[in-house]
């Protein structure tokens, strides 16, 4: 048994080691009022954010190199709540039981929401229909490059410098006997997004900017998670989640948000390829017009950069590359329908016939 008990620690403990890497959590939460005014007998804003500050002390608690950041977006605009460069928490004392940790980024996030509630709850009512989903989005990514450049060679866990131990070990023999050093890869963070909205409406969220974050977000290798709370789904952050390889559900019961959270949302991004995650069959790739920014079924492309119209502009030229449009193409296009009438065949002669 002493045998067999060495030899899976030998040859597990390293291999599970190497998948102990520090992961970066961004919390993008959508404080809209209309939003969270349809859904106000289900839940509310506060409760919501205290399941959002227990679901990120879970994420820390899996390993102590990982990170936080929450974001939060309203009509007006888009700010980093966590972490807060110039916040100084008040009266902040350490409480037994409680990981210091923990309880800094309840008490910055809780502070500076209702601070951010306080300012943003003074916009006129003119612009409360547009979002600033996309630029909260845009932030979270970049936040996201920022550390990933910061902790492309940092390895701070125990499991890791062992890891590491090992590996240099293994290269000193392996330069030893063919004078070679061999190339090591270093780990960088992981991370994901988690978006979580209320809003029902579609059309205040600008179709472009969003798809470039979503090209963004490929790139880097990060998934867009939607926790979607209200009447209506999303098609825009289906498409998001669905492109980056995400998590999208529609909370139909908000008052268990924490469950949704802490099951279909706490997966770690290098676990899952190995778990079955919900998916959502039925994504509505539906565009949005570059002109009027609005839903559109049947449109125009550009050629040359592929801007989606709902109609031909004046000028004959795209408005998002000045490419100039062939005239004759836009005659072909823009033309009344015409009804071509067969021309009848003659009738030979009976003579002939005969």
């Amino acid at each position: 048994m002493d045998a067999i008990s060495d030899r899976i620690f030998t040859e597990t403990s390293f291999e599970s080691s190497s998948n102990d890497e520090p992961s970066l959590l961004t919390v993008i939460l959508d404080v809209s009022p209309r939003g969270w005014y349809n859904i106000r007998d289900s839940i509310s804003l506060q409760d919501v954010s205290k399941s959002l500050l227990v679901f990120l002390n879970g994420h820390l608690s899996i390993n102590n190199s990982n990170q936080v950041a929450f974001i939060a977006s309203s009509p007006k605009t888009s700010k980093f709540l966590y972490p807060h460069p110039n916040h100084q928490p008040i009266g902040s004392k350490i409480s037994s039981g409680m990981y210091r940790q923990f309880k800094n980024v309840n008490d910055v996030v809780l502070e500076e929401l209702n601070q951010f509630i306080n300012e943003t709850s003074q916009v006129p009512e003119s612009n409360t229909h547009q979002s600033s989903i996309t630029g909260a989005i845009s932030m979270a990514l970049t936040y996201t490059y920022r550390m990933s450049i910061l902790d492309q060679s940092v390895q701070t866990t125990t499991a890791s410098a062992i890891t590491t131990s090992a590996i240099n070990a293994k290269q000193s023999d392996a330069t030893t006997a063919s004078g070679v050093v061999p190339s090591t890869s270093s780990s960088s963070i992981k991370s994901r997004i988690l978006i979580v909205s209320a809003n029902d409406g579609d059309d205040n969220i600008n179709y472009i900017p969003l798809m470039n974050c979503i090209f963004t977000a490929q790139k880097l290798k990060v998934s867009i998670d939607v926790a979607k709370m209200g009447v209506k789904n999303s098609s825009y952050l289906q498409q998001a989640s669905d492109a980056t390889n995400g998590v999208y559900l529609h909370i139909e019961d908000p008052q268990g948000i924490i469950q949704v959270l802490s099951t279909a949302f706490f997966i770690e991004p290098n676990l899952r390829p190995y778990v079955i995650l919900p998916t959502n069959t039925q994504v509505n790739y539906l565009a949005s017009c570059f002109i009027t920014k609005k839903p559109v079924d049947l449109g125009f492309v550009c050629s040359v950069c592929l801007c989606i119209m709902s109609k031909i502009p004046d000028d004959g030229k795209c408005p998002a590359c000045a490419s100039e449009f062939d005239k004759r193409i836009i005659h072909e296009l823009t033309k009344d329908p015409q009804v071509v009438t067969k021309k009848k065949r003659k009738l030979e002669d009976s003579n002939k016939a005969s």
